[in-house]
């Protein structure tokens, strides 16, 4: 292992955090610096030092590389099972789509 890899940060993604993230990489998008479905190599230089201003953290392009792959993933589930749907609802106390049990049983 070098020490570069005993050095890096086990990442703590929570809301806040991916906030933040979501944050500035929203504001690379709205510079234009987006290529494809990725961001620009200036792109994610700018989000990644946003990033790291605002929580303090010192994460690397990986980690949050990683972290935009995985909310693309969760983000393509959410959008198969509710995308085109409508009537439904949130429920706020326990976190969940409020949805009638047909809805549930087609899924």
């Amino acid at each position: 292992m070098s020490n570069n890899e005993s050095l890096k940060t086990k990442v703590a993604w929570d809301m806040e955090t991916t906030k933040q993230f979501i944050q500035a990489c929203l504001d690379q998008v709205a510079k234009q610096q987006r290529n494809g479905t990725t961001l620009t190599k200036k792109g994610w230089k700018d989000a990644l030092s946003q990033f790291n201003e605002k929580t303090g953290k010192q994460y690397d392009k990986i980690q949050l590389k990683n972290k935009w792959d995985n909310l693309k993933k969760e983000w393509s589930a959410w959008y198969k099972l509710f995308g085109k749907e409508t009537g439904l609802g949130w429920d706020y106390t326990k976190h969940t789509v409020d949805a009638p049990n047909e809805w549930w049983e087609r899924k």
